[in-house]
Parts: structure tokens; C-alpha cells; sequence
């Protein structure tokens, strides 16, 4: 009853001052229609490469199979077998995500090759699939470029001062492929998923093995950059990337194409 009271006194007033109605409650009426009407625009515009993944969706994974007949062609036909579920399910959906990034989709696809091959199925770990979902496409370049080379030196860079050291700069590396600050986060992200260590307090014999990162621009302006604080000479704290066995593993199934040697 009180809903209609008050309805009806609008319409009374609306009776005797039609005006405000042109006034005041129409134009706010209309603003409010074109800012609903401005949300399922912007809805759609925002789906649209969600929806445009979907339409090609079918066209990604007919070329995933075109892809994973190459890298089995060199498997005995009798040796090609199903995939275990649990790792080509995950791995097929992760892949039709990132099949416009080349690093990603070959990482996906070795570990899918691997798993339908009889020889090598039992060395592909479920948790890779989530390994490279955590991935970026620099990511798993460095990785790469990372695992194959022999020494692997990194340098931090401070200030010495009378009450401690200041300006850390961390992980300056040999790498000159990328910038510092994508390194610097591809390093720390391939550590945190156990992809590298880098050993508390270890350092190599030689101190030459530090040359090569001494020579790059990056270790040459950060030292460059600390210096202009005039407050203490430059130390160093030399360290290096080391290989464990979860990376010797993810190398083997997911970098190396099938049958491919082995570093």
C-alpha cells in the first residue's frame, strides 16, 4: 500500500508540473539508459578474443596433431600410444591458450610427444604441465639457453659502506638477449617453480668464470650507476646458477625434441 500511495502522488505531481518530467526524470532516465547500454558494448568487446579462441579452437588443435605427427615421425606406429588423461588433457587445453607463443606450444608439445611414445612416456611428470602454465615465453627461452651452457656465473653488486652495504643489484648475468629487468624476473621465477638453484654462499674456483658477465652493458652500467653514489667502493658477491635433477628431467621431456642427444 505504500509503494502505491507513493506512485500515485508521482503521478499526480508529474499531472500538474509536466515539465519536470522533461526537465529533470527524462534526461536522467536517458543517461542512465546509454550507461546500461554502454555494458553489454563493453562485455562483448572484452570476450571477444575469449570468443575468437573459441572459434579456433578446432583449427589449433587439428594443427597441434599436424605438430605432433613431425615430432613422431621418427616412433615405430606401434609405439604411439594414448597419453595418460591426466597429463594430456591438462596439456592440450594449456596449449591451445598459448599456441601463438612458438616457445610454449614446443615446450607443450615435446611433453605431449614424449607421453605417447611407448620409450619415453614414464619419464613425463604431471606437474610439467603446470610448470609451463607458470611460465612466459622469455621464461623458456632462458631456460634453455640457461641448462645448455656449462658455467653459469651470476654477480650481485653493492656498496661497501663504514655501516653496511646499500644499492644491491642482483643477478646481473652473462645474458645480453633481454633486458636486465626480464631476466632478472625470469630468474627468480624459474627458481620459485624449481626449475634452477641458485646456491646460498657458493661461488666457482676461478674468478675469471666472471669475466663474461663483467663484460656485458648491464653489469657495466649497474656498476656505473652505484659509483655515482660516491659513498664506498663496489663489492661483489659472485654466485651461479646450478642444475638440479627436477631440470634435468623438465629439460629432457619438454625442450629435447624425440630422440634428439641429450646435453
Amino acid at each position: 500500500m505504500e509503494t502505491n500511495d507513493k506512485l500515485s502522488k508521482i503521478g499526480k505531481a508529474l499531472e500538474i508540473f509536466p515539465e519536470a518530467y522533461d526537465d529533470v526524470i527524462k534526461p536522467a532516465a536517458v543517461e542512465v539508459g546509454k550507461t546500461l547500454a554502454l555494458i553489454p558494448s563493453a562485455v562483448n568487446a572484452a570476450l571477444l578474443p575469449v570468443r575468437q579462441w573459441i572459434l579456433e579452437r578446432d583449427f589449433k588443435l587439428a594443427e597441434i596433431e599436424k605438430l605432433l605427427a613431425q615430432k613422431l615421425s621418427s616412433v615405430e606406429a606401434e609405439k604411439i600410444q594414448t597419453p595418460e588423461t591426466y597429463v594430456a588433457i591438462p596439456a592440450l587445453q594449456a596449449i591451445s591458450y598459448s599456441y601463438d607463443s612458438d616457445e610454449l606450444r614446443e615446450l607443450y608439445a615435446n611433453l605431449l610427444a614424449k607421453a605417447m611414445n611407448l620409450d619415453t612416456k614414464d619419464q613425463v611428470h604431471p606437474s610439467f604441465v603446470e610448470m609451463i602454465k607458470q611460465m612466459s615465453p622469455i621464461d623458456a627461452s632462458l631456460f634453455e639457453l640457461i641448462y645448455e651452457r656449462s658455467h653459469t656465473p651470476l654477480i650481485d653488486l653493492y656498496v661497501e659502506t663504514k655501516t653496511g652495504n646499500l644499492g644491491h643489484i642482483y643477478n646481473l648475468s652473462w645474458i645480453t638477449t633481454y633486458s636486465f629487468s626480464d631476466i632478472s624476473v625470469s630468474i627468480d621465477n624459474l627458481q620459485r617453480i624449481g626449475l634452477l638453484e641458485i646456491p646460498h654462499n657458493q661461488e666457482y674456483i676461478s674468478n675469471s668464470e666472471y669475466d663474461v658477465v663483467r663484460q656485458t652493458p648491464d653489469y657495466i652500467h649497474a656498476k656505473s650507476k652505484l659509483q655515482e653514489l660516491d659513498q664506498g667502493d663496489i663489492g661483489e658477491t659472485r654466485k651461479f646458477i646450478r642444475k638440479n635433477a627436477l631440470a634435468k628431467s623438465f629439460y629432457k621431456t619438454c625442450v629435447l625434441p624425440t630422440f634428439a642427444k641429450e646435453c
